[in-house]
C-alpha cells in the first residue's frame, strides 16, 4: 500500500494530507478534518458543525392496525465538538475520538474507518461508530446543496430525498399519506396515524446513494431515521450505541447501483415463464364466480396467465370491506372443487394464485392449532397476543422460534404450494407492536423490524423445501434490510384508487423506482389501486386503464379489485373495458422475450427493471429531478400518463435517438428535448431507442396494436 504524507500552509492553520488507497484525510490543527473516499468528502468535523452528537429521550410508539404514531421527546443532546484523530494504524485505518470536554470520559465516541476488498464497488470501507455513555446518536457524513440523495427503501412521493427526513421503521402506509390533503384529514380524525405522511412506508431501508457517486448502507435494525435537511450534512440518528456503516464507491451511478443489488441479494430473481402468458387476473367470490369471470375475460381476448383468488380460505366483511378469513386451507363452501378446477385450468395453461400473511384469526383452528403449540407472539402477561387487524382479532406467528417458523413453511407447503397454486401474495409484516414477547430472546424494537425479513425467510424455506423457485411466483409488500435476500417480487402495497401523487397511480412509480435503488430490482403495483372509501374515492375506468396501459411496460401484471369490488370499475365491468384490457394483455405477453432480457439483468448485472433517467444518462442534469419518466430495461423509455382526461402529453428525452412506440412513420428523435405527443387511452406515451436490437419486436407489436 502506498501511503503519502503533504502538509499545506494555509493562512495560519496548517493542513496535513494523508493519502491511503482511497481513504484521504485532510485535517488541520485546529481541531478540523474531512475524510475523503475516492476524493469525494465523506466525514466533515469541525468545532461549529460536530460530526457527532449524543443525547438520551423518551420515545412511544403507539400501534393501531399497522399504523404508529412515534412520538419522542429528546431531552439531552450533546454535541462533541472535539474530535481527536489518530493516525498510528496507518496505513489500513482512520481512527478518530470525539467527546465533549465538558463530559469526558464519561462520554466518547470511538470511530474507526476501515478499507476493505470488494468485488462489486470500485472501493468499499467499513465505517464503526461506538459510543459510551448514552444511547442515542447522531452521526453526520458531509454534504453540500447540489448533492441529491436516492433510495432509503420503497419511498412513494419523493424520488430525491435531499431536504427531507426518512424514518426506518415499518408500517402501514396509510390512506393519501399527505397531512395537508383533506381525504388524508379525514381518515386522520376518524384514526390517528392512518392517513400517514410522506415518509410512511411498508419496506424502509437504510440505504441511500449520493450523486457523489457512493452509496452508504447501515446496519442498524432498530429505530432510526435518516435525516437530509441539512445543506451541509447527512445525518443517521439511531437509538443505539453503536453504528455500522458500509460505503461503496463506483465510477458513476449505474454501477453503484449494480453494486448495491448484487451486493444485498445473494439469490439470482427467477420469475416463473407463466407470468408472461398474459395478466393475473384478480377474482373473488367462489367457484362459479372464478370461473364466470374468467370465461368472461377469455372470450373477449383477454390473455390471462392466472386467476388470483385471495379469498381461498373464507370471506369476513369489516367496515373497511371485503377481507379474506386468515385461516389457511381451502374454503370448500365458498370454492367447491377448487381443486379439480386448479388441475384443469393448468392443463389450458392458466394457474391460480391464493393468498397467505404471516397472522392467524382467533376463530379460526389453524390459531387453535399453532397456540396450542406454542407457536405464536404473546403479550407482555405471557398470553397469545390477540391483535385488532380493522374488524378482527388475529395472532401473529413467532419466526424467532424455528419450529414455529418450519411449522409455517409446512402450512406454505401442504395448503398451497401442494394443492396447486402456482403464486401467492405475501401479505403483511408490519403491524408487530414493540410489547409483543417472542421466544428468542432478542431486542423488541430490532424485532419488530426483523419480522418481514423472518416472514420472508420463511416463504423462501417453502418454496426450496418444495423444489417449486422456479414455478412458484410469491409476491411481497413488506421488508427491511436482507427481505431481499429471499423474496423475488414485490408489489407497491395499497394504493388509493385516485391519481394523486402522495397515495395513487403516480406513487406506484416512485415507489418501484426508490426501490430499484435501494437493492430490489423487481417490483409491481396492483392495477387500478386498492383503497376505496364510501362516497370519497372509487375507481373510474380511465384510471384503471391507464394503470393497466404502464403495467404492460413492469415485470408483472396483475389487476386487484380492491377493498370495495362493488363500488370499483374492474377490468370485466363491460365489454369495452374487456376489449380494451385484452389488447393491453396481448401487448404485454408479446414483449416476452424483452421482459425475459429485462429480468434476467436484474440477477447478472443489478440493473433495476424499472430505473430512473439519471442511472443511464448522468451526464444530463435534467434527468435528476424526474421521477415520473422510467427506463425499461436499457431499450425503453415510459413515461405514464397520469392525470385524469389527459390526450397530450410533454415527454422528457434524454441524448439519445428515439423512435415513438407508437409512431407509424418511425421518425428519429434526437435528444436531449422534450417533446409533445398524443397520449390516447391505451397508447402509453414510451419510446424505444433507434438503435435497438428489440426494434423489430417493438415495431411489430405496434404494427399489430396500433388501433
Amino acid at each position: 500500500m502506498d501511503s503519502s504524507l503533504k502538509c499545506v500552509f494555509l493562512i495560519s492553520l496548517v493542513y496535513c494530507v494523508v493519502k491511503v488507497n482511497s481513504l484521504t484525510l485532510t485535517q488541520s490543527f485546529e481541531n478540523q478534518f474531512i475524510l475523503f473516499i475516492d476524493d469525494q468528502p465523506l466525514i466533515e468535523h469541525n468545532g461549529v458543525e460536530p460530526a457527532i452528537a449524543v443525547g438520551s429521550s423518551d420515545t412511544n410508539f403507539t400501534e393501531d392496525q399497522g399504523n404508529f404514531i412515534i412520538n419522542e421527546d429528546i431531552f439531552e443532546k450533546i454535541e462533541l465538538s472535539t474530535c481527536d484523530t489518530d493516525q498510528s494504524g496507518m496505513p489500513t485505518l482512520f481512527k478518530a475520538r470525539c467527546y465533549n470536554a465538558e463530559y469526558f470520559p464519561e462520554i466518547a465516541v470511538d470511530v474507526v474507518v476501515e478499507e476493505k476488498d470488494s468485488t462489486l464497488f470500485q472501493k468499499f470501507a467499513v465505517i464503526n461508530v461506538t459510543l459510551s455513555g448514552r444511547e442515542r446518536l447522531w452521526f453526520r457524513l458531509a454534504s453540500n446543496s447540489t448533492e441529491k440523495i436516492y433510495g432509503a427503501g420503497e419511498q412513494f412521493t419523493y424520488l430525491n430525498l435531499k431536504g427531507r427526513e426518512f424514518p426506518m421503521w415499518i408500517r402501514e402506509q396509510g390512506v393519501g399519506r399527505n397531512l395537508s390533503s383533506p381525504l388524508t384529514q379525514i381518515v386522520e380524525s376518524g384514526s390517528p396515524g392512518a392517513g400517514g405522511d410522506y415518509h410512511t412506508t411498508y419496506y424502509p431501508a437504510p440505504i441511500f446513494l449520493s450523486t457523489w457517486n457512493y452509496v452508504i448502507s447501515g446496519k442498524q435494525k432498530r429505530y432510526s431515521i435518516l435525516n437530509f435537511t441539512s445543506p451541509t450534512r447527512k445525518e443517521i440518528y439511531v437509538h443505539d450505541n453503536e453504528l455500522i456503516l458500509n460505503v461503496g464507491t463506483a465510477a458513476n451511478l449505474m454501477e453503484l447501483v449494480n453494486g448495491i443489488n448484487l451486493e444485498v441479494s445473494r439469490i439470482s430473481p427467477t420469475l416463473p415463464d407463466w407470468i408472461y402468458n398474459g395478466a393475473i387476473i384478480a377474482v373473488q367470490g367462489g367457484t362459479q364466480n372464478m370461473l364466470d369471470k374468467l370465461q368472461q375475460c377469455l372470450d373477449n381476448g383477454v390473455k390471462v396467465s392466472a386467476i388470483w383468488i385471495q379469498d381461498w380460505a373464507g370471506k369476513i366483511v369489516t367496515s373497511f370491506g371485503y377481507r379474506v378469513f386468515w385461516n389457511w386451507r381451502w374454503n370448500e363452501e365458498l370454492y367447491p372443487g377448487l381443486d379439480s378446477v386448479i388441475s384443469n385450468l393448468a392443463e389450458k395453461g392458466i394457474q391460480v394464485a391464493a393468498y397467505i400473511n404471516p397472522h392467524l384469526n382467533v376463530e379460526g383452528d389453524l390459531f387453535l392449532e399453532a397456540d396450542t403449540l406454542g407457536y405464536l407472539l404473546k403479550n407482555d402477561q405471557g398470553e397469545t397476543y390477540r391483535q385488532d387487524f380493522g374488524g378482527f382479532l388475529a395472532g401473529t406467528i413467532d419466526f424467532s422460534n424455528p419450529l414455529a417458523k418450519q411449522w409455517y413453511a409446512d402450512l406454505i407447503q401442504k395448503n398451497i404450494i401442494e394443492f396447486g397454486f402456482k403464486g401467492f401474495m405475501a401479505d403483511f409484516g408490519e403491524y408487530t407492536p414493540i410489547d409483543a414477547v417472542f421466544s428468542e430472546p432478542s431486542d423488541p424494537y430490532e424485532f419488530h423490524n426483523l419480522l418481514p425479513v423472518l416472514w420472508a425467510s420463511t416463504v423462501r424455506l417453502a418454496l426450496e423445501q418444495s423444489g417449486t423457485l422456479n414455478s412458484v411466483l410469491p409476491w411481497a409488500r413488506s421488508g427491511f434490510t436482507g427481505a431481499q435476500y429471499f423474496h423475488s417480487m414485490m408489489w407497491a402495497g395499497d394504493q388509493n384508487v385516485d391519481w394523486s401523487k402522495s397515495d395513487g397511480l403516480p406513487s406506484s412509480i416512485v415507489a418501484a423506482l426508490s426501490l430499484g435503488l435501494s437493492g430490489f430490482g423487481l417490483s409491481h403495483s396492483d392495477i387500478g389501486g386498492y383503497t376505496t372509501l364510501n362516497g370519497i374515492l372509487t375507481r373510474s375506468e380511465e384510471l384503471l386503464l391507464r394503470w393497466a396501459e404502464y403495467s404492460v411496460f413492469t415485470p408483472l401484471m396483475r389487476t386487484h379489485e380492491g377493498n370495495k369490488p362493488e363500488l370499483n370499475h374492474q377490468v370485466y365491468s363491460t365489454n369495452d373495458t374487456l376489449k380494451s384490457f385484452a389488447r393491453l394483455s396481448a401487448i404485454y405477453t408479446s414483449l416476452t422475450p424483452y421482459h425475459q432480457e429485462v429480468v434476467s439483468q436484474v440477477s447478472t448485472l443489478g440493473t433495476p427493471a424499472m430505473s430512473p433517467l439519471f442511472l443511464h444518462f448522468p451526464e444530463d442534469l435534467e434527468t435528476f429531478e424526474i421521477q415520473y419518466e422510467f427506463m425499461y430495461g436499457f431499450d425503453l423509455l415510459v413515461s405514464p400518463v397520469l392525470e385524469i382526461s389527459k390526450s397530450n402529453q410533454q415527454v422528457y428525452l434524454p441524448s439519445s435517438r428515439w423512435i415513438h412506440f407508437w409512431d407509424d412513420d418511425q421518425q428519429v428523435v434526437e435528444g436531449p428535448t422534450s417533446i409533445t405527443i398524443n397520449a390516447t387511452l391505451g397508447k402509453t406515451p414510451v419510446f424505444f431507442r433507434a438503435d435497438s436490437k428489440w426494434a423489430p419486436l417493438f415495431s411489430d407489436i405496434r404494427n399489430r396494436f396500433n388501433y
